[in-house]
C-alpha cells in the first residue's frame, strides 16, 4: 500500500513541501497461525484438560453448600496455596450443590502433598464433605496443615533446586555436595577446603 508522507525541505525562497511515496508491505495472513502439528497438540491437550475436568467433576463433593462455607474452605485453601507456589483461588459469590472441577483438583493437590510429607491426619476426605459443617471442618484442617513446619519443609524439599550462581570471572560455582555426602571429610576440612 503506498503512503504519501509530506516533508518539509528549506530552500532560500523559504520551505517547500514534497511528498514521497513509501511502499508498505503487509504480509498476508495465514488462516490458521498454527501448524498443523501444532494444531493437534493443542487439541491433545484441551482434550485432556477436559478429561481431567471430568474425572475431578465426577469426584467432586455435593450437598448444600451456602456461601459461607463454600468461602470458608476457599480461606483454608487459599492458606496452603502460597506453600506451592500458587495464586488464591477465588472466593465464591453464591451457593453451590458440588464442588467445581478446579477446586476440587486443588483440594486434592494439597491432599496427596500432605500425604506424601507423612501427614495422613491432616488430609480431607472429600466424601465426608456433605454439608456446611464438613466444608468448616475441612477448612480448619487446611488451616492447620498450611502451618505445620514439617509440611513446609516437606515441600521446600520437593522443590527443585535453581542453577548454581556464576562466579567472578564467568565460571560456574561448583554444586555444594548433598547434605551428609562430605566424602568421609570431617567439618574442619570442609572449611578449609571452602577456604582455598
Amino acid at each position: 500500500m503506498a503512503r504519501g508522507i509530506p516533508m518539509e525541505m528549506g530552500a532560500k525562497g523559504g520551505p517547500k513541501k514534497m511528498s514521497v511515496e513509501v511502499e508498505i508491505e503487509k504480509e498476508p495472513m495465514s488462516p490458521s497461525a498454527m501448524e498443523p502439528e501444532e494444531e493437534a497438540v493443542m487439541g491433545k491437550a484441551r482434550e485432556m484438560d477436559d478429561m481431567e475436568d471430568a474425572a475431578y467433576g465426577a469426584a467432586a463433593p455435593t450437598g448444600d453448600f451456602s456461601v459461607g462455607g463454600l468461602n470458608a474452605l476457599v480461606d483454608g485453601l487459599n492458606a496452603a496455596l502460597p506453600l506451592f507456589g500458587m495464586p488464591d483461588y477465588p472466593r465464591f459469590s453464591e451457593g453451590v450443590t458440588t464442588l467445581p472441577p478446579k477446586f476440587v483438583k486443588q483440594l486434592t493437590m494439597v491432599n496427596e502433598a500432605a500425604s506424601a510429607a507423612g501427614l495422613d491426619d491432616m488430609t480431607i476426605d472429600m466424601a465426608t464433605i456433605t454439608d456446611d459443617r464438613s466444608l468448616k471442618m475441612a477448612a480448619g484442617k487446611l488451616r492447620a496443615l498450611a502451618g505445620k513446619t514439617e509440611f513446609k519443609r516437606f515441600l521446600r524439599s520437593e522443590r527443585p533446586e535453581g542453577p548454581t550462581a556464576p562466579l567472578i570471572g564467568g565460571e560456574a560455582a561448583p554444586p555444594a555436595p548433598p547434605q551428609g555426602a562430605t566424602g568421609g571429610m570431617g567439618e574442619e576440612d570442609i572449611m578449609m577446603s571452602r577456604l582455598s
